[in-house]
C-alpha cells in the first residue's frame, strides 16, 4: 500500500479523508459563543480521545469565522499537554495588538484540576470562561459510518461495502471509522476492541501518532513503551495501568520527561508506590510549582494520612499548593477542612488552639484570593478572638497575638478597611513595643517593622506628623540593632531609603536628604563587600537621593546622582532597574536634553522586557511613554508625540482587571503630566481621552483610594473646561462635588472637597448658573483653605468670589 494511503494517514483527523460532517448543536453553541457581546471569552471543547475534537477546531475555524466579522481567534488544540506558562504566553500576545475582540478555543481530553487551575487563571485576563463536552460519537452513526466506508473505499480503489455499523462499547468518531476501515479492507468489524485494532493494524507497519499509536501501544505492548503513549492509553485500556506502575517504578526520574497530560494521568491512575515515586520527583522541582500536579498528588496522599493531625497537616500542605496554582476556590475548601480538623483536636485538648487558630488566619488569606469579604472578617476575628483567650491563659502567647493582629490589618488593608486596619496595626504596635522592653533581643526587630508600617498608613491617611514620629521611632530601633549586630546594617539602610522617601514626600527636604545620603553611605560601604547583593539597593538608594536633591532644587547633584543609578544598574544587568533609573533621570535632571534622550531609551528598555513577559511589563511601558510624550511636546516635536500617547492608550485599554488592581495607581499617576501638557498645549482630544482613562483607573480603585477617584473627577472636569465644554465641565465637577458629599469625611477638613467646590463655583461663573449657591460654596472652600494653609489653592478660591461677585 502507498505510505499516503496508510491506515495512519486515513485515520489522521488533519487529513479529512472523510470530510466533516454533523455536529450541528456543537457548531450552534460555538457559533452563540463566537457572537456573545464579552469583548474577551475563551472556551474549553473537551471530549474523550478519538472524539472529533480536532476535526471541530478546524472546521470551525475555516468556515465559522471571519477576522474582520468576528476579531482575533486563537485555538490551542492539546491543552492539557500545555505547561500554563504555554499557554500564558500565548494568551499575553493579546495584550500587545491586533484586535481587542479576542476568543480562545481549547481542546482537551479532559477536565479536572488542570482545568479549574487554567480557568480561574485565564478568568485573570478578564475572559468570560466556559466549557462545552462534544458527544464522543456522531447522531447519526449510520450515516457516518457510510460516509466513512465510501470515502476509504474510493482512497483504496475498491468497492464501498453497504454495511450496517456495528456495535462498540464506549463508542467515539474514530473508533466507527476504525470499524469502516476494517470493513472496507474486508475484514470482520463486528468484534472487540483489542481485535478491531489489532486486525487493522496489522496492515500497517508504518509510522502512527495521535490515539491510533496509543490503541497500536495497547495491543501490541512492545517491551520499551514510550511514557506518554503508555500514560494516555491506560486511561482507555485498563490492562495497562499495572504496567504504567512498572515503568515508574524501574525509573522514577522518567516522570520528570513525561508530557504534563500523562504525569498527571500517572497521578490519578498509579498506585500508592507510583505515587510516592512521583511525589520525591515533583515535589522538589521548581518547575512544578505553579503546576496542578503537586497539587493533585497532596489530594490523593491525603487518604494515607493515619490520623487527625497528620490529616490536619496534609489538608494545609493542599491549600497551599492549590493556591499556589491558581485553584482559588479549591484552597479554600482545602482550608476549611483544615480548620476542621484542627477544631476537632482542639476539642479534644485546648493545647491545640494555637493550631486552630493559625489555620483560621491560613483560612482567610485564601478567602481573600477569592473575594469573600464577610468570611474573611468572620474567620479573622475568630482568630483574633481565640489568641486573646490563649494569651489570657498564657501569656507567652502573646507575641503570636500580637502576628495575628499585624496580619488582620493587612487583610483589612486589602479590602479597603483603613481605620479598622490602622486600629489592628497600633494595638500590635503597642503590643511589640511593650515585648521590645522586657525581651528586646527578641522583639526588638518585630517593633522595628511594625513600627515602619504604621508610619506608612499614617501617611497613606495624611497624618503626616505622627507618619513622620512613628518611622523616626523605626529608624532609632533599627540603629540600635545594627550598632548591636551589623548584619542589621541592611535592614538600618533600607529604612533609611524608605523614611527618606516618605520625608520626600512630607515635603521635608532637607531631613530627606540627610537620611538618604546615610541611607547612600551604608550601603556603599556594604556594596564594597557584597556587591552582587547590594549594588542594586545602592542603586536604588541613590534614585531616591536623587528625588530628595531634586526638591532642595539641588538640580546638578540630582541629576549626577541620578545618572550614577543608572551606571549601576546597567553594571548591574538588570533591565527593570534601569528602565526605573532612567525614568527617575526625566523626573530629576532639568535638563530638556538629558530627559528626553532617557525617556526614549526608558522606552526601548521596557519594550525588550514586555516582549518577554507583557503581562508584568505592559503598564512599565506605557509608563515610559507617558513621560516620553511629555518630553517630546516640551521639544515640540508634536506627531512623535501624538503617535506616542495614542500608544499608551492602547496599552491602557487592553489591560486586564487585574494589573489594574495592580499597578493602576501607579500607571493613573505617571499618565498625569503628560495629560496637564497635552491640555496646555491645547491637544484637547488627546488630553480629555487620557484623562477619561484615568477617571477610568481610579474608578475601578476607587474602594481602595476613594479621595483619589474623586480627584480625577475633579481634574477630568478642569480638562473640559480647557476644552472650552463648559458645561459638560460644570456637570462633572457637580458630580466630584457629591462624591465628596456621599464618602463620609469630615470636610471641614479636607482640602480635595475645598478644591472641588471652588472649581465647580468657577464654572457655574462662568456659565451663569446659580450663582449665589456657587458663591455660598466658594466662601466655605477658602475657610477650608485657610484653616488647611494652602495659599496657592486659597488666591484660586479667592478669584473665584471675585468672579461670582462682579456677576
Amino acid at each position: 500500500m502507498d505510505r499516503a494511503l496508510s491506515v495512519a494517514a486515513l485515520l489522521d483527523p488533519t487529513r479529512q479523508v472523510v470530510p466533516f460532517h454533523g455536529r450541528e448543536s456543537e457548531l450552534h453553541a460555538l457559533t452563540q459563543w463566537r457572537d456573545s457581546p464579552a469583548p474577551r471569552a475563551s472556551l474549553l471543547l473537551h471530549a474523550p480521545a478519538g472524539a472529533g475534537k480536532t476535526r471541530l477546531l478546524q472546521h470551525f475555524r475555516t468556515e465559522h469565522w471571519d477576522d474582520d466579522a468576528h476579531g482575533r481567534l486563537l485555538l490551542i488544540d492539546d491543552a492539557d499537554r500545555l505547561t500554563w506558562n504555554d499557554i500564558f504566553l500565548r494568551l499575553q500576545d493579546t495584550l500587545r495588538h491586533g484586535p481587542a475582540r479576542t476568543r480562545v478555543l481549547l481542546a482537551a481530553r479532559t477536565t479536572g484540576w488542570w482545568w479549574s487551575s487554567t480557568r480561574q487563571r485565564i478568568a485573570d485576563f478578564d475572559h468570560e470562561v466556559t466549557a462545552l463536552e462534544l458527544a464522543p460519537s456522531l447522531d447519526d452513526r449510520a450515516g457516518s459510518f457510510t460516509l466513512a466506508c465510501q470515502c476509504f473505499a474510493k482512497q483504496l480503489n475498491v468497492t464501498a461495502p453497504d454495511e450496517p455499523p456495528p456495535n462498540i462499547a464506549d463508542e467515539t468518531v474514530l473508533d466507527l471509522h476504525l470499524a469502516a476501515l476494517t470493513t472496507v479492507h474486508g475484514d470482520p468489524c463486528d468484534v472487540n476492541r483489542t481485535q478491531l485494532v489489532r486486525q487493522l493494524l496489522k496492515r500497517d507497519n508504518g509510522p502512527k501518532s495521535g490515539r491510533v499509536a496509543e490503541d497500536h501501544l495497547a495491543v501490541a505492548t512492545p517491551d520499551t513503551p514510550d511514557p506518554d503513549l503508555l500514560a494516555r492509553a491506560a486511561q482507555r485500556w485498563p490492562h495497562l495501568r499495572p504496567e504504567l506502575d512498572e515503568l515508574i517504578d524501574a525509573d522514577p526520574e522518567i516522570v520528570l520527561d513525561m508530557a504534563r497530560d500523562s504525569l498527571r494521568i500517572a497521578v490519578e491512575l498509579g498506585s500508592f508506590t507510583t505515587l510516592e515515586h512521583i511525589a520525591r520527583q515533583v515535589f522538589r522541582d521548581e518547575r512544578f510549582a505553579t503546576d496542578a500536579i503537586p497539587a493533585m498528588l497532596t489530594r490523593r496522599l491525603i487518604d494515607r494520612a493515619q490520623d487527625t493531625l497528620e490529616r490536619a497537616e496534609m489538608y494545609g500542605m493542599l491549600s497551599a499548593r492549590t493556591a499556589l496554582c491558581g485553584l482559588r476556590e479549591e484552597a479554600v475548601e482545602a482550608s476549611r477542612n483544615e480548620v476542621e480538623c484542627y477544631r476537632e483536636l482542639a476539642e479534644q485538648d485546648r493545647e491545640n488552639r494555637p493550631l486552630l487558630a493559625d489555620s483560621l488566619g491560613d483560612l482567610g488569606l485564601r478567602l481573600i484570593a477569592v473575594h469573600r469579604t464577610a468570611e474573611v472578617l468572620r474567620v479573622s476575628e475568630e482568630a483574633i478572638r481565640l489568641w486573646h483567650e490563649i494569651a489570657i491563659d498564657d501569656p507567652e502567647t502573646i507575641p503570636q497575638l500580637a502576628s495575628a493582629l499585624e496580619q488582620i490589618s493587612y487583610r483589612y488593608q486589602a479590602l479597603g478597611m483603613a481605620e479598622a486596619s490602622m486600629d489592628a496595626i497600633s494595638r500590635a504596635t503597642l503590643m511589640y513595643q511593650e515585648l521590645a522592653k522586657t525581651h528586646p533581643a527578641l522583639f526588638r526587630v518585630d517593633f522595628a517593622r511594625v513600627a515602619a508600617t504604621v508610619a506608612r498608613r499614617y501617611h497613606a491617611e495624611g497624618e503626616n506628623t505622627y507618619a513622620a514620629d512613628s518611622m523616626q521611632l523605626s529608624i532609632a530601633n533599627w540603629r540600635i540593632l545594627a550598632q548591636e549586630d551589623p548584619r542589621y546594617e541592611p535592614e538600618l539602610a533600607r529604612n533609611l531609603a524608605v523614611a527618606g522617601t516618605m520625608l520626600v514626600e512630607l515635603r521635608r527636604a532637607e531631613a530627606a536628604n540627610e537620611t538618604l545620603k546615610e541611607a547612600v553611605e551604608v550601603f556603599r560601604r556594604l556594596a564594597v563587600v557584597n556587591p552582587q547583593t547590594f549594588q542594586p539597593e545602592l542603586a536604588d538608594a541613590l534614585m531616591r537621593h536623587s528625588q530628595a536633591l531634586h526638591e532642595l532644587c539641588e538640580d546638578p547633584d540630582a541629576k549626577h546622582t541620578a545618572q550614577e543609578a543608572v551606571m549601576l544598574w546597567r553594571e548591574n544587568g538588570d533591565k527593570k532597574g534601569l528602565g526605573t533609573a532612567l525614568l527617575n533621570v526625566v523626573k530629576v535632571a532639568h535638563d530638556f536634553d538629558a530627559e528626553l534622550l532617557a525617556a526614549r531609551e526608558a522606552v526601548e528598555v521596557y519594550r525588550e522586557l514586555a516582549a518577554e513577559n507583557t503581562v508584568w511589563h505592559q503598564v512599565d511601558l506605557a509608563i515610559a511613554l507617558a513621560a516620553l510624550t511629555e518630553q517630546q511636546l516640551i521639544q515640540d516635536d508634536v506627531d512623535q508625540a501624538l503617535t506616542s500617547a495614542t500608544e499608551v492608550f492602547d496599552i491602557v485599554r487592553r489591560l486586564p482587571s487585574q494589573l489594574v488592581d495592580f499597578f493602576g495607581a501607579k500607571l493613573a499617576v505617571a499618565m498625569q503630566p503628560m495629560t496637564s501638557t497635552l491640555s496646555e498645549m491645547e491637544y484637547h482630544a488627546h488630553a480629555l481621552e487620557s484623562s477619561e482613562l484615568m477617571v477610568d483607573i481610579w474608578r475601578a480603585l476607587r474602594d481602595k483610594s476613594p479621595g483619589a477617584y474623586i480627584g480625577a473627577i475633579q481634574q477630568h472636569a478642569c480638562k473640559l473646561r480647557g476644552a472650552e465644554r463648559r458645561v459638560e465641565a460644570r456637570n462633572t465637577a457637580h458630580t466630584a462635588v457629591v462624591l465628596w458629599h456621599l464618602s463620609g469625611k469630615d470636610l471641614d477638613r479636607e482640602v480635595g472637597y475645598a478644591d472641588a467646590l471652588t472649581i465647580y463655583a468657577r464654572l457655574c461663573a462662568e456659565t451663569k448658573h446659580e450663582l449665589q449657591k456657587a458663591l455660598r460654596l466658594t466662601h466655605r472652600a477658602v475657610q477650608i483653605m485657610r484653616e488647611a494653609g494652602e495659599p496657592v489653592k486659597l488666591e484660586f478660591a479667592l478669584e473665584t468670589v471675585e468672579a461670582l461677585s462682579s456677576s
